[in-house]
């Protein structure tokens, strides 16, 4: 059932080692937890489930393409590495602005329309204990990967460019009492830059589209 949901998040492929795994590992429906029995990490958390990406090929090659194209005609100091890195730490800092539920927070990290559609979603569709699970780590990313790539240009020598990516990220949680079990958190995000003929903006989270936030109700095999 998990691996069915993973492969509809990703919206793409896994290979049959890692299915086998998530059919292993991740088991039966999400479970029920409350925010007082949420805690953090502690010393001997164990490994968490390896996801593999195999993406559609020609829509990995147009992505491809696409960056190359940005690369070389609109910002030649874009490499797709460092882009990555820069937003894994911008996705985890805004799960941790979530969990802290400090919206004020995103006021320099987002544009106007993207910060008031995920006010909302804090405000009214996430549950106190969404909001105690989903902060995440650099490390706790499983899946990071660029899905599609949008050029806007106009008379006024603007240009526009928004990346979409999609993140998959599995972590332990260990509860007061009981087996630790396995969050699973999904996010589509997009990041939006300006390029301007004398001045270039910086990347801005244009979208923060949370997908599943969750407990899974399985427990690390020791």
């Amino acid at each position: 059932m998990i691996s069915r949901i993973l492969c509809n998040i990703c919206s793409r492929r896994l290979t049959y080692r890692t299915c086998n795994i998530l059919n292993r590992t991740l088991t039966n429906r999400p479970t029920a937890f409350t925010t007082q029995t949420m805690v953090r990490y502690y010393s001997k958390t164990p490994k968490t489930p390896d996801l593999i990406y195999i993406p559609h090929v020609f829509r990995w090659l147009k992505t491809k393409f696409q960056l190359k194209y940005l690369q070389k005609t609109w910002d030649p100091e874009f490499t797709e590495g460092a882009f990555i890195y820069g937003t894994s730490k911008a996705v985890c800092r805004i799960t941790e602005i979530i969990h802290n539920n400090q919206p004020e927070e995103l006021e320099d990290l987002m544009t106007l329309s993207a910060r008031q559609k995920l006010k909302e979603v804090m405000k009214t569709r996430l549950t106190k204990t969404q909001k105690a699970i989903i902060k995440l780590k650099p490390e706790d990313i499983k899946i990071l990967v660029p899905i599609t790539v949008s050029f806007k240009s106009n008379k006024a020598s603007q240009r526009d460019c928004t990346i979409a990516m999609r993140v998959l990220a599995l972590k332990w949680i260990k509860a007061k009492t009981g087996p630790m079990r396995l969050v699973l958190v999904a996010v589509q995000t997009e990041f939006q830059r300006e390029y301007k003929a004398k001045e270039n903006s910086d990347w801005t989270i244009s979208s923060f589209d949370i997908l599943e936030c969750v407990v899974l109700s399985t427990s690390p095999n020791y």
